[in-house]
């Protein structure tokens, strides 16, 4: 999931982190893996890409090890603990996956601060920072899957738990409310920008994201402002809800097609 609105996506495999203290001088070692390759994940979401499934493939680290500097972050955070530039941190892959180790300096505040949280498990997961370089995607896989190939490293890091969990948590309880379900309006934006053919469920979702947005729309024109979604009179559908009752109009779908997309590219 993308836990940042930096365009780097980050990644948590559930996979534990060992932690390792020397008894003679001290020094903490923290090894495990970032990530493993040929594992379809969990089911992931991302507004660009909507719901899909992802695996790594072996090599897809390679590239970026031998040319980055990679740091060993704490939940992603900017100050490291290690970086491979230094040789504080190392990184390879093995058949496995994507395999790291560092020992840490035991008179570093905030490996101080971090140890006793490994100890009683509070912070026993890794996670990664990448971009990816070359990927594929299964399109006939439902939902879809995503394969990287190669991808630039920016960070592994350890951590608590998948960031803003309970901020996406909020989030698709308040589109549920209001009848709309976040992974379905992810996957019709991307099937109106790929030009797909639309579904009944995917009309009848733009008409319910119209309904929600128009008493809005109509109050921001009656303040004096120009509507965003001028339509030309031919194109309408006049029709009534109720006898005496107001009249609503109705428009064709690519009037909603339209509309959508002068929304995405106004976000």
């Amino acid at each position: 999931m993308k836990t940042k609105n930096d365009g780097i996506e980050r990644r948590d495999w559930a996979l534990d982190v060992e932690l390792r203290v020397d008894d003679v001088t001290g020094a903490p070692t923290v090894e495990g893996y970032a990530a493993v390759f040929n594992s379809l994940s969990e089911v992931l979401f991302e507004l660009d890409s909507g719901r899909f499934r992802e695996k790594v493939a072996p090599g897809a680290f390679a590239k970026t090890i031998r040319e980055q500097n990679v740091p060993l972050l704490v939940e992603h955070a900017d100050l490291p603990l290690a970086t491979t530039k230094a040789g504080t941190l190392r990184l390879w892959e093995d058949e496995h996956g994507l395999r790291f180790s560092s020992v840490l300096e035991p008179s570093d505040p905030d490996v101080q601060r971090l140890v006793p949280k490994m100890r009683r498990g509070d912070m026993a997961r890794c996670s990664f920072g990448f971009f990816p370089v070359k990927e594929s995607w299964d399109e006939r896989a439902k939902p879809r899957q995503r394969t990287l190939h190669e991808v630039k490293l920016f960070d592994v890091s350890i951590v608590a738990r998948p960031a803003y969990a309970a901020t996406e948590a909020k989030v698709r309880k308040q589109l549920a409310d209001d009848g709309l379900d976040v992974e379905h309006i992810a996957e019709l934006f991307v099937r109106l920008r790929q030009g797909l053919e639309l579904d009944d469920e995917d009309k009848v979702l733009m008409r319910r994201m119209v309904d929600i947005c128009q008493p809005h729309l109509e109050a921001t024109a009656s303040e004096g402002e120009p509507s965003p979604v001028a339509h030309s009179p031919e194109e309408e559908q006049p029709a009534s809800d109720c006898p005496g009752g107001p009249e609503r109009t109705f428009h064709p779908p690519s009037y909603y097609r339209d509309w959508l997309a002068r929304v995405e590219a106004q976000a």
